[in-house]
């Protein structure tokens, strides 16, 4: 169940960005539509940190069976394939480097947690 939770967390942290990305893509920038809460922007904006609250209460709730050394790296990588996959379904420009860059991350990850 900790398990769960932990990737759960990783689920919400990578929600809350993506949120965050589509709310600055379709942002006018306008101070009546910064003040405005019935915008579609702020509604995503509150969305992303209701959803990085939800992930902060499930990552301590997974903190007390998990050590901190294997619950964070698995968080974080959980986080990183999620976004990289919204990043190569939703168009983002993904060539080799990130790809690379990617794949040395999860290597790390997965030689810290094969402890």
């Amino acid at each position: 169940m900790s398990y769960l939770m932990l990737f759960l967390s990783g689920s919400m942290s990578a929600v809350a960005s993506i949120l965050l990305r589509i709310a600055g893509q379709t942002s006018t920038n306008s101070v009546a539509n910064v003040l405005s809460f019935s915008s579609t922007t702020n509604m995503l904006r509150i969305s992303a940190v209701l959803a990085y609250g939800a992930g902060f209460v499930l990552y301590a709730l997974a903190l007390k069976r998990i050590e901190l050394s294997i619950a964070y790296p698995i968080m974080v990588g959980v986080t990183i394939l999620e976004i990289f996959a919204y990043g190569m379904l939703g168009g983002d420009g993904v060539n080799m480097r990130s790809v690379l860059g990617a794949g040395l991350i999860m290597s790390g990850i997965l030689l810290i947690y094969s402890q």
